[in-house]
């Protein structure tokens, strides 16, 4: 289900997709949510830290922890399907410059959709940015969370290699992650040694998590400021 956002409805699994377009604002920021822990639904992820900043937003969630590739409940069963939705609703907030933001699973569907949604900024953490056999196996990935592409019912085959999709070469895309933490290292470098639109954002510490390290030092403020701000004064 697809409404505007408050308190009640965050705590409301029906709610898939939540809007807030009350600033003035041309810049609007799409969120999608990680798988969360494993239990319930996935919560909405970066409230808090994005309180503070005046630009709009929608919220997105992935109720079936199918990577996307099952769709929004409420706007499609694949992600093909939930692209005029998600168009419609950029169109109805006005907003003239697009920034996609997720972690992990929600890295992965930010880099997608914002190549597919003609993202001008993508703020990726830690994402996955391959799925398929050849490239888990070249780097050498059998991580548990691909366990969860088997809840998708139609295997999008064509974007499980962010690399082959048509447009990955257009928005500026940051990838933030830990250097020293091997597989993450190489779903950054699978993009970032091929692409001269992606930055590689190294940080030392805190593995697949490295959003924590990111938050408690101060810097995820930094890297919001400086995005949005760019953007609000670009012509």
């Amino acid at each position: 289900m697809i409404a505007e956002l408050t308190p009640e409805r965050l705590q409301d699994k029906d709610f898939t997709v939540l809007t807030d377009f009350n600033v003035e604002s041309e810049v609007l920021l799409i969120v999608f949510s990680g798988v969360g822990l494993g239990i319930g639904v996935p919560y909405f992820e970066f409230l808090n830290a994005l309180n503070d900043y005046k630009i709009r937003k929608i919220f997105v969630r992935d109720n079936r922890k199918s990577w996307y590739h099952g769709g929004i409940i409420g706007m499609g069963d694949t992600i093909d399907e939930t692209l005029d939705p998600l168009r419609k609703l950029i169109k109805e907030s006005g907003a003239k410059k697009i920034v996609t933001l997720g972690n992990s699973m929600g890295a992965y569907a930010a880099i997608l959709y914002g190549v597919l949604l003609g993202a001008d900024e993508v703020l990726a953490f830690a994402p996955t940015t391959f799925a398929n056999w050849k490239n888990r196996f070249k780097y050498w990935d059998h991580r548990g969370h691909f366990k969860y592409l088997k809840n998708a019912t139609i295997k999008p085959w064509k974007y499980y290699d962010l690399l082959e999709v048509p447009g990955i070469d257009k928005p500026h895309i940051q990838i933030f992650f830990d250097t020293d933490y091997r597989t993450d290292r190489a779903h950054a470098e699978h993009l970032g040694k091929s692409l001269d639109n992606v930055d590689l954002k190294r940080f030392h510490g805190g593995k697949h998590k490295v959003i924590k390290n990111i938050k408690n030092s101060g810097e995820l403020q930094n890297i919001f400021s400086g995005t949005f701000e760019r953007l609000q004064q670009k012509k």
